[in-house]
């Protein structure tokens, strides 16, 4: 790297980051006033340095994006920097889909000796391939779009006995009834998640959501998305039930789950029992009795 790039985009980032937020009261330095700050010193720093570097670009693009690295973390060390976010990168993957195949087992654990399983969206879609899912064919179009976007982390599926008129005779079949969101942080795009679980209520299946870690309910904001609240922009509850795996009380459609899932089983036979006997009374208002 460029020295003399590097020290006039570090003196200069600083000034026009330093210049917006002094320019501020204390009350007024929020998170958004540092995103403006931010903003205005990489902009002014390129716009200057490319006069002064006018055959550097790419030099002074990477001594800016070096500079604000260093004003936010204290880390000098471009490479360093990059295998932390690499690796926090990676952890955000690894860790979604470990907490998807968690919830997998546990739920499959407590629904052991019953019609019931949860199974990934690869594993759906495997079986939805093979002609194994036993559903009508508005069900099976809708359940494709949904795998092929990759929309809903788990489902749920009944393994039940069904009259076949091709066969004529009753046989072994695998429907699909439920849709399920898993997420560590109900921050985790919650308000694009609440979009296709109303789609799934309105397609009618039965649409849940995990979280592990539920602090944010005490936000009205997202306690409304789930529950809905006639006086908020969320007029109409957002799931059928939200289980959460870091509080003990429950409240309203949002349940504190129990270490054994036994909840799960629970409110899963009652979801299909209504599902299974009328589906068109299934609808967003449903829900499980405690």
């Amino acid at each position: 790297m460029n020295k003399k790039i590097y020290e006039y985009c570090q003196e200069k980032y600083n000034e026009e980051y330093n210049n917006v937020m002094t320019s501020c009261s204390k009350k007024e330095q929020s998170e958004q006033i540092e995103k403006k700050a931010q903003l205005t010193a990489i902009k002014k720093t390129f716009d200057v340095g490319r006069k002064l570097y006018p055959n550097e670009i790419p030099e002074l693009w990477k001594s800016i994006y070096k500079a604000h690295i260093f004003r936010k973390s204290g880390i000098d060390d471009i490479e360093k920097v990059t295998k932390v976010i690499q690796a926090e990168q990676s952890w955000r993957s690894s860790s979604g889909h470990a907490f998807e195949e968690l919830v997998k087992e546990l739920a499959n654990l407590s629904l052991q000796n019953t019609k019931f399983e949860f199974l990934l969206q690869k594993d759906l879609n495997t079986l939805l391939k093979a002609n194994e899912i036993g559903n009508g064919p508005t069900d099976i179009a809708w359940l494709k779009e949904k795998v092929k976007g990759g929309v809903f982390d788990l489902y749920v599926i009944a393994h039940v006995k069904r009259y076949d008129d091709d066969a004529d005779e009753t046989v072994n079949k695998s429907i699909c009834f439920g849709c399920v969101q898993c997420k560590t942080s109900i921050r985790d795009r919650v308000s694009r998640d609440i979009v296709p679980s109303n789609e799934a209520m309105k397609a009618p299946f039965w649409s849940i959501g995990f979280v592990l870690d539920g602090t944010m309910f005490s936000v009205p904001k997202y306690k409304n998305m789930v529950n809905g609240n006639a006086n908020t922009e969320f007029k109409k509850n957002g799931w059928h039930g939200m289980y959460v795996l870091s509080e003990n009380t429950t409240l309203d459609r949002i349940y504190a789950m129990d270490l054994d899932f036994d909840i799960i089983k629970r409110h899963t036979e009652q979801a299909f029992e209504k599902w299974d006997k009328d589906r068109n009374g299934f609808t967003s208002d449903w829900r499980a009795n405690e």
